[in-house]
Parts: structure tokens; sequence; C-alpha cells
């Protein structure tokens, strides 16, 4: 028998920069890739290593199977030896879809549908009473109890509709005996001549079917006629009562089925497809279980307030047919006449109240409207400008038009379930009395209730009877409300009822499955994050250790996991636990290959591989492989990383150390999500760092507020809505706001550096300036192949051919016409100095430098890209196969190509995501370039090495979810260090210990 495979051997892997790179992985090992950005880790890890697991594992299922699935192509490499089982757990997995929650990918949402569904406590969503089901004895002995001696009458709910319906209906009911009927509350009987009310759209129905006394006596009788009301009336009866004659008759609704106590209403037995936002049966109507809802927002209706009524303020309602326009003004030339308003008056100059009233309407006012085609003027309410956009908005066939009208809204909390996702019914199921409700006292704000949603609850408590309020507020929990718990305070829920149903097998089983994949969240470091967040919304380490729980409690062995950066926005403080679970996923007997530059996983790794020596097509090389140790006893020309994890080289500050000049950018009462009304202070021209443990409120201080209220007021955003916050000082002293994040610089194959910089507009106007394409009359759009006219038609401008290869994955071949060139021949024979537009898009911007080193304009985009460390990457590489450290570099270049006047705010979120030691020293020279030039520059970051060079450190904390949303320290960074500090900063105690492990 062959022993057991102890490496992973691959040999001649040649995708993307990858040198016909031979290497043995050892297997049940923590192995860390690691190397500049774009030198190939990723390339050899996913791209070879996983798509060829992959593969082969797609190759085992049927065909049928593979065609439903996705495909990956077969990578570039002579050979992989040694694999078993892959799980990819990469950054960006949300995919964007906004029914993914941490709950459902989690499974926690399943589980807890479950348990609601088995044990939960129906309420009636419309008055409140309690959703029970009484057999037949149960129903004759409350009547006997609630009507004992008095006159009673037993009807059957029949039906409700049209007269028309009724006059074949009605006699029918006179042939099976039947003799009495109520129709819209009014007891008739059935041989009256004049039996349907004439002029009545629908009427209500009820059936007589018994009419005595209810005692005792007739306990009997009353059982056999209940029995009959409830076949009549689909399980439903009801009872009027009259103590005597002159007293009004009072009505008993009954149901053998659920109903409510109350109002009678007939429910349907629970089930766990009423607790999914997914499923009709529990999704809100209104807005289909996403909780958010497009809506018209008086910001964007009336987008210049400079503007009069007249004149053209309410911007949409000047769109659409002439007719709609006619009537829309008219309207408010008679708003005008009788509110009364000046139409001529500036928007922004109207009283508010009127201003309001044309908002949002004038309630149960009436105005005399006078439209087209009407012969006098009819009193009518005036609804608002809102509520009209949106009832055209709804009814509208054009396609056209709801697309413009569209411009005019933003998605904001659905009106209806208050972002809770699901319909009332469902919404008001608790779980009641089945644990002791301190428990829920004990967590206290970590409820993440909004303040729409709490008044909605708050409405729901009032309208319960009054011997079911007190228990429900404080024993009960609905699904809405558990879903609004961060990870922590939920594990702290689900401890308790493990506790409480001991005793209950089945649902023991539930609750321990939630408790433990909350515990698993807990233990990457995630108990802030509450379980109702959108998962697309989560940066790519939260998404990713969010996968890596998951596969924690699956308990897999012999697998290959490979993870890329999972330390992304984790806090030093939080790093411990991540380790600690990689270590567990080792150990198990796994084999964990993980790409990544953090130094604390690098120590901890039984192996490092590192691809270098720079990125592009000057990595894709081994240059060590070794154990940590023997990393760092390598020197600078063996290893980049060698010298940075023996201490012998830092990331340095190549620029002096500036202090505030008394101009400060100043959030004031930051309240959005955790925020505690905090007052924010960052020096204008200096380079800030906002610090803070995961989920402490950096990004929403950061970006949510600062970011949002700067791309409104500078740069002219529209549907951009900072979060709550009293004021922002001094944001007019700023020109413009530079965001610079990792998001892809384009999602198409097409896109490339050249197109993203601008370059390539240049570069057609360049060969447009060439003598022979004058001659031939080519104009700059020639040069482009995504226009018809220069591109080669036969591959649309893609280079390549795609092959459908039906079960197994798309392939690729170049295109038979042009080549892969992507032009056509004619556009080809345009060169300058011997280069078509092809070749230059195929150099490398240094190659690129020699060839236009006398053209200033196409230097200067070209020296900024080389500036930051691109000089590797080609032109026309595409956008796809970028890494995120090269996407944030070509954004940086982009923004120095431009003219630098200074008094810019640059705002960075995590930038070092993806950046090797000597890519953050390139990343940190040009941000203090930035700074030295005149530009305010803040930087959300929790990597040491950035911390420690900044000019001014805001530290928020001093925990995460609800323990966060305080400034815990803010000052230079020198002073971070005291012991004052670091006794509630964690940030300080981590640069502390980091500054103390150095070499003396």
């Amino acid at each position: 028998m062959p022993s057991a495979a102890t490496h992973i051997h691959v040999k001649g892997a040649r995708e993307h920069n990858l040198k016909n790179l031979e290497v043995r992985i050892p297997r049940g090992k923590l192995v860390v890739l690691t190397g500049p950005s774009g030198s190939g880790k990723s390339s050899l890890a996913f791209d070879t290593i996983y798509a060829e697991g992959y593969r082969k594992y797609m190759e085992s299922l049927s065909t049928q199977a593979r065609q439903v699935l996705e495909q990956l192509k077969r990578p570039d490499v002579d050979f992989i030896h040694g694999l078993s089982p892959v799980l990819a757990i990469e950054q960006r997995a949300g995919g964007g879809s906004p029914r993914s929650t941490i709950a459902t990918v989690t499974e926690i949402a399943d589980y807890a549908r479950l348990l609601w569904a088995l044990h939960g406590q129906q309420f009636c969503p419309r008055d409140g009473g309690r959703v029970t089901r009484r057999s037949l004895d149960d129903n004759v002995a409350r009547v006997l109890a609630s009507a004992a001696g008095e006159r009673v009458m037993l009807l059957a709910p029949l039906m409700r509709s049209r007269p028309s319906v009724l006059r074949e209906e009605l006699p029918r009911l006179r042939q099976r005996g039947f003799q009495r009927v109520r129709l819209d509350g009014e007891i008739k009987n059935l041989d009256d001549n004049k039996l349907i009310p004439a002029g009545a759209a629908e009427i209500a129905v009820d059936l007589v079917v018994d009419r005595l006394v209810a005692t005792v006596e007739q306990r009997s009788r009353l059982a056999d006629s209940l029995e009959l009301a409830f076949r009549e009336g689909r399980d439903r009866a009801i009872v009027l009562a009259q103590k005597n004659a002159d007293a009004p008759w009072r009505e008993i609704n009954l149901s053998q089925s659920l109903a409510c106590e109350i109002c009678g209403d007939v429910f349907e037995k629970l089930t766990p497809r009423h607790f999914s936002f997914n499923h009709t049966e529990g999704a809100c109507p209104t807005c289909g279980g996403l909780g958010r809802k497009l809506r018209f927002v008086p910001e964007l209706v009336v987008p210049d307030p400079a503007k009069s009524v007249r004149g053209g303020a309410i911007k949409p309602w000047r769109i659409g047919g002439k007719n709609l326009i006619i009537k829309h003004n008219a309207i408010l030339k008679q708003l005008a006449e009788q509110l009364p308003f000046d139409a001529d008056t500036p928007w922004s100059e109207l009283p508010e109240a009127t201003r309001l009233t044309l908002m949002h309407g004038a309630g149960e006012r009436l105005f005399a409207f006078k439209l087209k085609r009407m012969r006098e003027p009819r009193a009518m309410p005036f609804p608002g400008v809102l509520a009209m956009l949106d009832e055209s908005w709804r009814e509208t066939d054009s396609d056209g038009f709801r697309a413009r009208l569209t411009t005019f809204m933003v998605s904001g909390e659905c009106p209806e379930c208050h972002g809770a996702r699901l319909n009332a019914r469902s919404a008001a199921v608790v779980l009641f009395s089945i644990f002791d409700g301190r428990l829920l006292a004990s967590l206290g704000t970590r409820f993440s209730i909004s303040p729409s949603r709490a008044v909605a609850d708050a409405d729901m408590e009032r309208q319960l009877p009054v011997e079911n309020r007190e228990s429900k507020i404080e024993n009960t929990l609905t699904f809405p409300q558990f879903l609004t718990l961060d990870v922590a305070a939920a594990h702290a829920v689900a401890r308790g009822l493990s506790a409480a149903l001991a005793g209950d097998e089945a649902l023991r089983e539930i609750v321990t499955g939630i408790e433990q994949r909350l515990h698993f969240l807990l233990q990457t470091g995630l108990g802030y994050l509450t379980l109702d967040r959108d998962y697309d919304t989560l940066s790519g380490g939260e998404a990713q250790r969010v996968r890596l729980a998951t596969q924690l409690g699956m308990g897999l062995m012999g697998v290959i996991y490979v993870l890329d950066e999972p330390s992304i926005g984790l806090h030093p403080a939080d790093n411990g636990r991540l380790l600690a679970q990689l270590r567990e996923l080792r150990d198990r007997g796994n084999t964990v290959l993980v790409v990544e530059h953090d130094e604390d996983t690098m120590r901890i790794a039984d192996e490092i591989i590192e691809l270098g020596p720079e990125a592009g097509v000057e990595g894709g090389r081994i240059l060590f492989q070794g154990t940590p140790a023997e990393c760092a006893a390598q020197s600078p020309r063996v290893s980049r990383t060698g010298p940075y994890l023996a201490r012998a080289r830092f990331v340095e500050k190549d620029a002096a150390t500036k202090t505030p000049d008394g101009l400060w950018l100043t959030v004031r009462e930051a309240r959005e999500h955790n925020l505690r009304g905090i007052d924010a202070r960052f020096p204008a021209g200096l380079l800030t760092c906002v610090t803070g443990v995961s989920g402490s409120g950096k990004s929403t201080l950061v970006n949510d507020i600062l970011a949002a209220a700067a791309a409104r007021k500078l740069n002219g955003a529209t549907k951009t809505f900072p979060g709550k916050h009293r004021s922002i000082e001094n944001l007019d002293t700023f020109e413009k706001l530079v965001q610079v994040d990792q998001e892809p610089i384009g999602r198409s194959p097409r896109s490339n550096p050249a197109t993203y910089t601008k370059l390539l507009d240049q570069l057609r106007d360049l060969f447009a300036q060439v003598p022979l394409a004058k001659v031939r009359g080519y104009k700059a759009s020639r040069f482009s192949f995504n226009v018809r006219g220069g591109r080669c038609e036969r591959c649309q401008g893609d280079g390549v051919i795609k092959l459908d290869m039906q079960f197994m994955a798309d392939a690729y071949a170049p295109c038979p016409s042009c080549g892969g060139r992507r032009f056509n021949r004619e556009t080809l024979e345009i060169l300058f100095h011997g280069k078509s537009i092809a070749d230059v898009l195929d150099m490398t911007v240094r190659e690129a430098m020699q060839l236009f080193r006398n053209i200033p304009r196409i230097m200067d985009k070209l020296e900024t890209l080389a500036a930051v460390g691109l000089g590797y990457l080609t032109l026309g590489q595409s956008a796809t196969t970028l890494s995120g450290g090269e996407a944030q570099r070509i954004k940086l270049s982009l923004e120095l190509s431009k003219r630098q006047q200074g008094d810019t705010l640059y705002i960075l979120d995590e930038p070092t995501t993806g950046l090797h030691w000597t890519d953050i020293q390139n990343l940190m020279d040009l941000l203090f370039k930035l700074r030295d030039a005149g530009n305010t520059v803040i930087v959300i970051e929790h990597n040491l090495d950035v911390i420690n060079l900044a000019d001014w450190i805001i530290d928020l904390g001093p925990g995460g979810g609800a323990d966060g949303g305080d400034i815990v320290f803010a000052g230079p960074r020198h002073e971070i260090e005291r012991p004052e500090h670091v006794a509630r900063s964690l940030t300080g105690a981590a640069l502390k210990r980091w500054r103390e492990a150095q070499p003396k």
C-alpha cells in the first residue's frame, strides 16, 4: 500500500505571473504565503491549488450536476500531487445579495426559525390578542361563562360578495332550511321581498344558525348548533349575546382553529417559513423581505432651494408627458392661492410650515381644485408632492419615466416592518416565559433596535391584553428582536435558553445548534456584529472570518483550507483569538494555507513561503521556504520579509512629524449606530490615524458621517446622506474630498489601468495625430476597443472567443481574426515610433516611460504609476486580475496625477490591506507627500507600523459594538503609550508591547 502523501507537490505552475514554479507544501501544517502585492501569492494559492482541487472534485460529479454548478478553468500547471478536498475562504464572499445576513450565512437563522415555530406564542398583530386553538367543548364553556342566562344568536360567517352573486346564493340557503341571515350587520328573514339592499357594492353575509338562551340545560343544543356554525363558517363562528330586550347585542368571536381571542381572526399553524423573509409566508408585503424600500426624499425632490416653485424648484414635477406637467403646474398655482404662498419666492425662503405642507400634504384640509376636463372646482385633500410622486412611480407603465423618477429616490427603512423584514403576524410571535426575564434585562442597551422600530414595538405592547403586557415585556423575545442582538448578547441569550430547556430534548438540540455557531463567531473576534447585519456590508476580513467560524463548526479533517488575509480589519488585541482558531484547524489534521502579511500570523506558522522578488512580471518566483526563525535569519538579498521579522528593518517616515496649527475639522455630537454623541476633532494638514477594536465605531465616524457629509458639501454628491450628528465645523475650508478604498477599479475585463487613469484617452488622442491617421481621417474613437470602427468585430474588442464547454468550464481561445490584439488590421497599421496601440497596451509602465519620455502629459500619469510602485504593470492588464493593493495604488496615482492645489481631504479605509512591508513603506511615503502638499489625510487602520508613524491618533472604544462608541484617546502619537492611556486604550497597550518587543 502506498503511504499517504506528506506534501502537496506543485510542478510547472505558470498561472498569471508564476514562472514555471515548483514547490512542495507540507500537509497538516499551517503555511503562510507572503511577498509583495502582486508577486503571485493568490495565483499560487487560489488560482492554482484551489482551482485544481475544485476542478478534480467537479469531475467526480455527474455531467448534469456540473452543468448547474460554477466551473473553474483548468490552471496552467503541469501537475499537483497530494491534493485532498480544498476549501477556499476568500475576502469577498458576500456576493452582493441584499438578503444575506450574518444569521442566514451561518445557519443561525435556520435554527432560530425552527425554535420560534415550535415554541413561539402567537399574538394578533391587529389587536394584540393571544392566538390560541380551542376545542368545541372549550368554545361551549366560553359561551356559557361569557353569556350565562342571556339570549344568544349563533352565526356562521359565510361570505362577502356582490349583490348579483347573493341573488343566486341566498335562495339556496332557504332550500337548505335556514331562515335568517345577517346582511352588513342587520338580521333579515330569507323570505323578505327586499332582502338585498340596493346600491351596495359588496355585502357581508352571516348565516343565523340558532337562537337560544345560554343555560346549562341548553348545553347539548348549544354544542350541536356551534358545530354546525363552525362547519358552515369554515371553522369560525360569531355569538351575539343580549342581556335583555333593551340591551345592545355584543359580539363574541369563536373558532376551533388558531384564532385571536379578541377579534377571532384565524391563523394557520406556524412553520419555519413564517420566519423567513425570503418566503411569501414570512416576508413583509411592502418591502418583500428586504427591510428597505425606495422612497422620495425632499432633498432630492428640491435639489436647488434657490429656485422658486414657479421656477421649477420641485424638479420631478417638471418631467413626464405634457399633460402631466400641465396638471402639476395647475395644482401648484391653485395651492399658492389657497394656502397661500408666493410661488416666486425661493424655496429656501418659504416658511417651514409651507414647505412641509407641499412635501407631506395638508392632512384633512380640503382644497378647491379645478383641473383639466373638470367643469367645476372639486373639494379634494392634497396628499403632498412625495405621496403623489410615489403614486406616479408605482402606477406608470413607462420604464423610462420610472427610471427618471428613481433618481429622486433613496433606499430607506421600510415604513411597515421598520427594517424587521417580516410581516406583522410573524413579527408578533414571541418566546413566552421560556427563560428568566432578568437575562434580557441584564443585556440593557444591547438590543440594537432602531428608534422607529422601538416605537412600533411599544405600540404592540400597548395593544396587548392587560394580563399579557407585563410578562411579554419582561420574559419574551420576538424573532426580529433576537436578530437585532449582537453576537455576544445573542450568545448570552442562547446560553440562558439552553439551561431553561434542559428537559426538552428536541428544543435543547435546536438551541445548542444556535449556541455553538454563536460561540465560533465569538472565537473569531466578531462578537460586536449584529445578527441582522447585511453580509455584503462586511469588510473582506469580516466576511472571511464569518465563513471561517462556519468551517470551525463543521469539524472536518484532512481538508486543505486556503485563506486570504483573515487578519484584515482585526485589531492587534483580537488577533490572538483568530490565530488560535487557525491552529485548531491545523491540529484537527487539516492543511491551512494562508495568504498573509500579518507579522503575528507569520510567527506562529509552521512554514513560510515567500514569493517575489517584485510584483507582476518581476515576481512569480520562490524567494524563500522554511520556518519563521529561518526566514528572520535571511539577508535582505534573499528575503524581503526576513529583515522585518527579525526587527532589523521597519517602516520608516522620511518626513517631519507635524503638530496641529489651530485649524480643526470637528464632528459634533456623532450618534450614528453605537457612537455616543461624541465630538471628534481632526487636525487640518496632518496625517490622522483613527484606530480601535473592530466594531468600535471607526467606519461609522469617518465613512458614514464625515466622508458622507464631505461628499455632499465638497463633491456635490446628491444621494449620500451622512449619519446622525449635530454639525461639522470647518468643512468649507477644503476644496474637495478624495476617498480611496480597495474596491476593484472595474469589474469588467475591459477595464484596465490605462482606462481608469484616463491614460488611454491621451493615447488615443496621440495616435489620432499620427500623419497616417490624419490622412485616413481616423478620430480618437478609432483607437478604442469598446466601440465599433477600430476594434475587431469578430471578438468585439475582447481579444478572445468564448467557447461554451457545456458541463466543463468555459474556454477562451485567441480571436483568429486579430490574434488577441483587440483591434482590426487597419487600426494596427497606425504606428507611433514603430508601436501600434495594441503594442502600447502590452507594455509595462516602465517600458512606456521610455517610449513617451518626450510627451509630458502622458509622462505625468506614467510617473505617478511608477511612483506608487506599479512600474511592473502592463497598461492593458485586466482590472479583474489586479490585487486589492494594486487597485488602491492605481486610485492614488490617479489623484496624484491631477494638479495638486492642497486643501484636499483624503480618507483611506485600511489602506494596508494586501500590502507587504515594502509596499506599506511606499504607501506611507506617498501619504506624507500628500500631507506636505497641504492636504489633510485621515486613515482608518489597525496596522501598528502605520499607527506608529501617524501625526495624530484618535482611538475609539474601549470595546466593540455596545461596548464601543467613545473616544478613549485623542492626541499626538507619543502620548498614547502613557500609563493613564494604556489602561483604557487597547491600541496604546498594543503599541507599547510592540515597541518593547523591538531589539534595543
